[in-house]
């Protein structure tokens, strides 16, 4: 009987074009001879915590409420950003909403409900190491975060992990020994300590050196080259177990990645000279707070229409505007178009100006920004099919042998497919879907009928954006926004 226990492993910003036989056999390998998802997208914004709620909760950001990186919530976090990125913010903003960080139950809530075990190991941020399970203090299960160690769960597992493993490296770009010591991890402490029903170890890289050092570069493709070699352990670790204790893996990406260009915009001094002010929050009466880098928010005062109004007719006419979005407004595009409307939702989401050029190294797809990244370097969250696109692909003795799938899939559909596999009742409120044409069950039925959608907005001065989106049975997927040049 096969063996039901599943493994997630997520490699941080991966474009799927970069996935090659080259650069990445063993992750090609793992593809061709499993079910591939070439049509798999991100969540808006395309950011990291985003897309790991959305990998935990089945869910898009309007039913699970995490808007973005960084949103403004005053019960939260009062008096400036929630930043989900750090893991003392994140505990002490879980706290005060009184354990209502999400508007759903996580995964690892089901998987404690259904008496299954799960644990996480993380190479990323802090924060979102916690919020890949988040409860962990209080219903148990292993976590630990690389960059806060102190932060492991439970308690007194990270002197295990360090005696077993040693201590770990530091932090350095690209992360090379950390993603060796992730592994080293998971194969030599977690898997034989806890033997988890679900496991997520969430790879740092290419993400670090994505950022840091810009998509194509030699260290970037040093780290690329060095995950994969790190994913191989794993496979040939699973290879040589005997068949009934072989896992259901699942690969993934949270997003993709574009490089920057040219230099930060500064926007809270764009939007001072406006005549709008600007404050970390809208709670002092500022008129605007800003939650972007390359795409995001802006929070407005009272969520005022007439302010609304002059600042989206201002945003039109800058260059550096790419796609608005708004709850109702008909000259900008809606948010139920990127499934954002939610009571944390900024008032105007945006994306700044992308274009499809290449960088130095023949890579396409690049951003204006206001970042602290380096010119040349890299950035996510907007709406370029290289930041939506993102990889999938599973293999195991449930899993469809050698399964290309036609119709789009993404992380929403993870959870749902990973409970599927465990045998556990999909809940009602998961808008992602099970993966059924890739399951080693389906049938030339399974394949659902996919029907594009394509939405546009005009505003002032000629400004008009398009949205397209897929349709797969019930299940709307994001494929690209821009903003119409002329």
């Amino acid at each position: 009987m096969a063996n039901n226990r599943v493994l997630i492993v997520s490699f941080d910003a991966l474009r799927p074009d970069m996935v090659t036989p080259d650069l990445m056999p063993n992750l090609c390998r793992f593809a061709a001879e499993g079910a591939y998802f070439p049509e798999s997208r991100s969540t808006f914004p395309t950011e990291t915590r985003v897309n790991q709620t959305a990998l935990i909760t089945g869910c898009y950001p309007e039913r699970h409420g995490i808007v973005g990186n960084r949103f403004q919530d005053s019960q939260a976090s009062p008096g400036k950003l929630f930043n989900t990125g750090d893991e003392t913010q994140l505990a002490a903003g879980d706290k005060r909403l009184d354990g209502k960080l999400l508007d759903v139950p996580s995964l690892g809530e089901i998987l404690h409900d259904n008496d299954l075990t799960y644990a996480v190991i993380s190479a990323g941020t802090p924060g979102g190491t916690r919020m890949l399970h988040h409860k962990a203090e209080s219903i148990g299960g292993f976590r630990l975060s690389l960059v806060r160690p102190d932060a492991t769960q439970p308690a007194g597992a990270l002197d295990q992990v360090l005696e077993t493993c040693g201590p770990i490296p530091k932090a350095a770009v690209p992360s090379l020994e950390w993603t060796r010591y992730a592994t080293d991890v998971y194969l030599d402490f977690v898997e034989p300590t806890y033997t988890p029903d679900v496991m997520v170890l969430w790879y740092c890289e290419p993400d670090v050196s994505y950022h840091q050092i810009g998509i194509g570069t030699p260290e970037n493709i040093e780290a690329i080259r060095t995950v994969d070699r790190e994913f191989g352990r794993i496979l040939k670790n699973n290879a040589e177990r005997a068949p009934e204790d072989r896992l259901q893996i699942v690969t993934m990406s949270d997003h993709g990645m574009v490089t920057l260009l040219g230099q930060k915009l500064n926007l809270a001094a764009k939007f001072e000279e406006a005549g709008f002010s600007v404050g970390e929050t809208t709670e002092d009466g500022a008129d605007v707070a800003l939650a972007l880098a390359s795409a995001g928010g802006v929070y407005v005062r009272d969520s005022d229409p007439t302010l609304v109004e002059a600042v989206v007719a201002w945003l039109q006419r800058q260059t550096w505007c790419g796609p608005l979005f708004t709850r109702e407004r008909s000259d900008t595009l809606s948010q139920s178009h990127i499934f954002g409307i939610h009571r944390r939702a900024p008032d105007i989401s945006l994306v700044l100006k992308s274009d499809d050029a290449d960088n130095r190294f023949g890579i396409d797809g690049g951003t204006v920004h206001d970042c602290g990244y380096p010119e040349g370097g890299g950035m996510h969250g907007g709406l370029h099919e290289r930041e939506v696109r993102t990889w999938l692909a599973l293999q195991g003795a449930r899993i469809r042998s050698a399964y290309r799938s036609p119709v789009p899939a993404g992380n929403v559909d993870i959870l749902p497919t990973v409970l599927h596999l465990l045998g556990l009742e999909i809940p009602g409120h998961v808008q992602g879907r099970i993966l059924a044409e890739g399951l080693e069950t389906s049938s030339s039925d399974d394949v659902p009928e996919c029907v594009e959608e394509h939405h546009t907005a005009d505003g002032v001065d000629g400004y008009r954006a398009h949205i397209v989106l897929d349709r797969v049975g019930e299940r709307r997927y994001l494929r690209r926004a821009w903003r119409q040049t002329a």
